[in-house]
């Protein structure tokens, strides 16, 4: 969790024991000599002091840390140092006052007001006027402060103290990788105005920090895409302050009645939107759990279902999955031949009962390189004696692109369909080899009544081999590194299965890459970028496998200087990095990863340095086979025909 014990704490020792400070001050004459909080009391001014103690020096850290570090991620403004001022101004007037009170009664150093107790013994050297005058100013200039802060609070970015903590407790509990299912019979086709967004929506607008955490492994934003998540909330956010008449009353900028405008072309751009990867980062990094792919996949619904704008080359895909049951739009009939000569079963066909469906999945059917891994999935799954069959021909697309893309009502019919077959045919477990196919049938099909056990492929081979239903033997001597796909990764939290398997395969010298597990970097195909072209900024692939080849180098000769690459102020990042650097492999666990390394291996001439090689590839390379072998031959992967 990023909201840790020491935010918690901090929070509630900085605002909840100032506040009561506050309260007792202003409430003093009341008392008439009684004890604020009576036997509590001396606790209560220790942890006063320990929290204003602690304020003063986080605030000089902070003025450091923004006039001097001058982070990337952190936007300098003159509202962020008037924040820290005011902050530090109240903590200074709070140990003024209570110095004053120390001189006036004449007191000794106290243990439970240690801070206080020193400015007090500094002032006992001034005339008691001074000191006096000096405690009434310090009382008045912390209530004036406080009441101009509380003012100017709703129109600042620290609105966040009142909204954060609510919007934590308000974040959801479903996966991460969850889209929201809209009702398409009430006609809810995403958002086309502030109005359609939801409360929490709102909620997450006020409650930005604008911290710049979301933008430090965001592959839009490294690479120089029209994007960072940071900017949308302030853009949105301010928006709705400069239109709050507009928005109540329906007055616009004129003075006259006249509808709300469309959020994209008044407050983002359409390029702003459509440039997300979904690769989750943003939220993994929010302290304060804001989601912001939801709201930008709802803004694509919109486009798509109403407007019809959207990127021209996805029609393509939304009529190839419409038509024909995939994203290439390839012949249904041509569905599983790469594994023509497996003679593998298929579910419905009368055989069975069988304990898995194997969901190849669109690239595992079709593209050349991936129906290497599914055949070598085969392989593996004959040794372990896993009982298991096909669709085959009567296999489709889940949808999962469709509904990235925005085009929902593809998704929901696709989804619709599969369930209904799949529960027709008793199916209860699936294994998947594509993270995203994987995300989509585990947590979003029950919506739709499709309640299956959902295994991914490297979850699966790492319990068979803690089973020793498969033995590796074979010797692989090379170093190589493993690039976590976002889908499997950040979103659904599988880390450790593949990193267990590929430690596992004899020979090999496993180095994990800077950004990796939950600061894994992005492939760039995610959010239904892998059918999009990438015309802005710098390839997300190259950034990608430029890390690659450094890590490889670096692990040869560990004297290689590595970058810091979530930082773009900083001289000799990752994305600049030319040099072939070092000779190894890098595993994979997607196919949509797979083709946008392999391509980006291909773009940058490493074709001799680096291999891509999902692990399903590795370990029926490492494997000993001890039943009836299949083989697993390039020559047998059979390359799509001309339609």
């Amino acid at each position: 969790m990023v909201l840790t014990l020491r935010t918690l704490m901090l929070f509630t020792m900085g605002f909840s024991s100032t506040a009561l400070a506050l309260l007792s001050d202003m409430t003093e004459p009341l008392w008439d000599g009684h004890e604020f909080l009576q036997g509590l009391y001396k606790v209560f001014l220790l942890v006063k002091d320990v929290a204003a103690t602690l304020a003063v020096l986080g605030v000089g850290y902070f003025f450091f840390f923004r006039s001097k570090v001058k982070p990337d991620r952190v936007t300098p403004s003159w509202e962020a140092y008037l924040i820290l001022g005011f902050i530090g101004a109240l903590m200074v007037t709070e140990f003024f006052f209570g110095g004053s009170h120390i001189v006036a009664q004449n007191a000794p150093f106290a243990w439970w007001e240690p801070a206080t107790s020193v400015v007090g013994m500094a002032m006992k050297g001034l005339p008691p006027t001074v000191a006096h005058v000096l405690g009434v100013a310090g009382y008045w200039t912390h209530v004036t402060i406080i009441l101009v802060f509380l003012n100017f609070l709703p129109l600042g970015k620290h609105f966040h103290i009142i909204t954060g903590l609510p919007n934590v407790f308000f974040q959801r509990t479903t996966p991460n990788g969850k889209l929201g299912t809209p009702n398409l019979e009430k006609e809810e086709f995403g958002t086309a105005t502030v109005k359609d967004m939801t409360w929490k929506q709102g909620l997450d607008l006020y409650s930005c920090t604008e911290c710049g955490r979301c933008q430090t492994h965001c592959p839009t934003y490294i690479t120089g895409k029209p994007l960072t998540h940071k900017a949308v909330n302030q853009d949105l956010k301010h928006w709705l302050w400069e239109n709050e008449r507009w928005i109540e009353e329906g007055y616009g900028p004129t003075g006259v009645k006249e509808p709300l405008p469309e959020i994209i072309g008044s407050a983002l751009k359409a390029e702003t939107v459509w440039a997300c990867t979904s690769c989750g980062w943003c939220e993994t990094a929010c302290p304060v759990f804001i989601e912001n792919i939801p709201r930008l996949i709802d803004m694509r619904r919109y486009q798509v279902q109403v407007k019809a704008e959207f990127p021209p080359e996805i029609q393509r895909v939304f009529e190839g999955i419409e038509r024909q049951g995939n994203p290439w739009g390839l012949g249904q009939d041509r569905r599983d031949e790469w594994a023509e000569d497996l003679a593998l079963p298929t579910w419905g066909d009368g055989g069975g009962p069988y304990e898995y469906l194997f969901f190849v999945g669109c690239a595992g059917s079709y593209d050349d390189k991936q129906k290497k891994v599914s055949r070598a999935l085969v392989k593996i799954l004959r040794e372990a004696g896993v009982s298991f069959a096909t669709l085959s021909k009567q296999e489709v697309c889940n949808g999962e692109s469709a509904r990235r893309m925005g085009n929902e009502y593809l998704y929901q019919t696709m989804a619709k369909m599969n369930v209904e077959s799949w529960n027709g045919l008793g199916v209860k477990a699936v294994i998947t080899q594509c993270p995203h196919c994987f995300n989509t049938i585990k947590n979003e099909y029950p919506e739709f009544g499709g309640d299956y056990r959902v295994i991914n492929h490297t979850q699966l081979i790492n319990d068979l081999l803690n089973e020793k239903r498969i033995k590796l033997s074979q010797v692989m001597n090379s170093k190589l590194t493993y690039h976590d796909p976002c889908y499997l990764g950040r979103h659904n939290g599988v880390y450790d299965a593949p990193r267990e398997v590929l430690k596992a395969i004899p020979g090999l010298e496993v180095v994990e890459m800077q950004r990796s597990k939950r600061e894994g970097f992005c492939c760039g195909a995610g959010g239904g970028r892998m059918w999009m072209e990438e015309h802005i900024g710098t390839r997300i692939n190259h950034n990608r496998i430029n890390e690659v080849a450094l890590t490889l180098q670096h692990s040869a000769d560990p004297s290689t200087p590595f970058p810091d690459a979530t930082d773009k102020k900083k001289p000799g990042q990752v994305g600049d990095y030319k040099d072939k650097g070092g000779s190894g492999v890098v595993a994979v666990a997607c196919p949509f990863c797979s083709t946008m390394l392999k391509d980006a291996v291909n773009d940058t001439g490493r074709e001799e340095n680096i291999q891509v090689k999902d692990i399903t590839e590795l370990v029926a390379d490492a494997m000993e086979v001890r039943r009836s072998p299949v083989t697993v031959a390039p020559s047998a992967a059979v390359s799509p025909k001309p339609e």
